[in-house]
């Protein structure tokens, strides 16, 4: 007589023991994770190899143009220096160095993320480099309606690269025309606690607690909304931040909805 029937279960797969009918493997999803994460460094990778390039190209023939400009520039201001020509040339040469300028903000941008920039320490007077970033967006402060002081002791000389500093000057400069109002705006430097301390403030729209963290990344700005916020990449207070830090050093800001920023980059000083 056969014995009682009884139920015999199979035994799971092997490494899918606890697993419930259609879960998928732990294995499986980190692997897939790990594949996807791939996919996008490569994507970036990419993206900013293109930018690098696009950079590159549209820089490159400004040099030449530049230099054209500039020869005619000194001609027309020996003949006539306050002559219609002399000072439409002078125009069109901000045009191009600003033009420059953009581009090599994206350059330094791919730079930066494929940890290609390199900055050298140097004494850097903060003064010099001041008046030249302020004398250089001079038009595009008057055509806002702003004006731009520099307070800044001559004897006040750093330790950093000096295009980098430039760069950051530029960025903030320009950040507090573009979102200035109109109004007056400030540079000014300081020796505190044994460090540079160059403070950029302006009396704009300013920028709500919530946002000021969120300016420092990459492709953001200080106006959220595409409509009302000024042209732009959304790139300069990153590239601030990350070239403050490159040269050991910090960027903060401090502001107030409708009463305007203040930008503090601190800076070692040379000793």
């Amino acid at each position: 007589m056969n014995g009682p029937a009884t139920r015999h279960d199979a035994a799971p797969p092997a490494g899918s023991a606890g697993l419930i009918d259609g879960a998928a493997d732990p294995a499986d999803e980190a692997a897939s994770l790990r594949r996807e994460v791939e996919t996008l460094r490569r994507a970036l990778a990419e993206r900013d190899a293109f930018l690098a390039g696009v950079a590159h190209e549209l820089r490159n023939p400004m040099t030449p143009i530049l230099g054209q400009v500039e020869r005619l520039l000194g001609a027309a201001e020996r003949d006539a220096p306050e002559g219609r020509v002399a000072q439409g040339l002078a125009q069109l040469r901000w045009l191009v160095e600003r033009y420059v300028r953009r581009a090599t903000t994206l350059l330094d941008v791919s730079r930066v993320q494929a940890g290609q920039l390199a900055l050298l320490a140097a004494p850097v007077p903060l003064a010099e480099v001041a008046a030249e970033v302020v004398d250089a967006l001079a038009p595009m402060a008057a055509h806002a309606g702003s004006t731009v002081s520099v307070t800044v002791p001559e004897d006040l000389v750093l330790s950093c690269e000096r295009l980098a500093l430039d760069q950051i000057l530029d960025n903030l400069v320009t950040n507090a025309i573009k979102y200035g109002d109109g109004g007056a705006i400030a540079v000014s430097g300081v020796r505190e606690a044994g460090a540079a301390r160059i403070r950029v403030s302006d009396r704009g729209v300013g920028i709500p607690l919530a946002d000021q963290a969120r300016i420092f990344e990459r492709f953001e700005r200080a106006v959220a909304d595409p409509g009302t916020a000024p042209v732009g990449f959304g790139v300069g207070l990153w590239l601030v931040r990350r070239l403050a830090e490159a040269m050991g050093g910090t960027v903060a800001v401090e502001s107030r909805p409708g009463e305007g920023a203040t930008f503090t980059v601190t800076l070692p000083l040379h000793q």
